[in-house]
């Protein structure tokens, strides 16, 4: 059993800490009360583990594994189509560029 400061049990149950207070005042999560002068200090008692530190099932991993396969695939496709598209778009700017030169400087004085 674990003790931990509201803050702290909120974090790991995922709860706001208005949740939390009505978890505790319904009896739901169970608290230690420390007395701190007039007032308490309340811990929350939870279990050893934490939630979702269990062992994953071989079966969950080898899952897992395939899925990331599959998306570091999809991501070097991705990737070759992106260098295809910067290149084409420098192949672009270049056509740009000579389409300017050709037409000289007096292209610039008739468009204004």
């Amino acid at each position: 059993m674990r003790l931990l400061t509201k803050a702290e049990a909120c974090r790991e149950l995922r709860f706001s800490l208005s949740t939390l207070n009505r978890r505790i005042a319904a009896g739901d999560v169970p608290v230690k009360r420390e007395p701190r002068g007039r007032r308490h200090r309340v811990y929350v008692m939870l279990d050893d583990e934490p939630p979702g530190h269990g062992k994953v099932a071989d079966s969950e991993l080898v899952a897992a594994q395939e899925r990331i396969r599959e998306l570091e695939a999809q991501v070097e496709l991705l990737q070759g189509q992106l260098d295809q598209e910067r290149q084409h778009n420098a192949g672009l700017v270049d056509e740009l560029k000579a389409a300017q030169e050709r037409r000289g400087p007096w292209w610039r004085f008739w468009q204004s």
